[in-house]
């Protein structure tokens, strides 16, 4: 499974459209086996799609964001916070759940995500 993350420096970052670069990991039934860094120059959601991407570990998407990239196939997982590393770590060990339905698992809402408001 590939699962990417929207960084600046080694921060998850809060939105896609905040990010300096994704951060790609390769995980083998819950062990991450492969890093990677990908800059972003304009389109961070080209270069989710780029990379194959499954899972997408973030702090929160917009709307536009959410769709586009449910169209993709993209498993979308908000809410995080912290270092990339840590906030894969706490994807793989289930500290916050995916919601199929495209869902924010954080706040429950299918558009706007209101993380702040929490």
């Amino acid at each position: 499974m590939r699962i990417a993350v929207p960084t600046d420096g080694e921060a998850c970052v809060a939105a896609l459209t905040s990010c300096e670069a994704i951060k790609l990991y390769e995980d083998d039934h819950g062990r991450i086996v492969r890093t990677s860094i990908v800059p972003v120059s304009g389109d961070a959601q080209r270069a989710i799609e780029r990379g194959g991407v499954d899972v997408l570990v973030c702090g929160e998407l917009t709307a536009e964001e959410r769709r586009a990239l449910a169209e993709d196939g993209v498993l979308l997982t908000a809410g995080y916070r912290g270092s990339a590393d840590a906030c894969v770590r706490a994807y793989l060990g289930t500290a916050i759940a995916c919601d199929p339905n495209n869902n924010c698992n954080y706040c429950g809402h299918k558009t706007e995500c209101d993380l702040g408001q929490h």
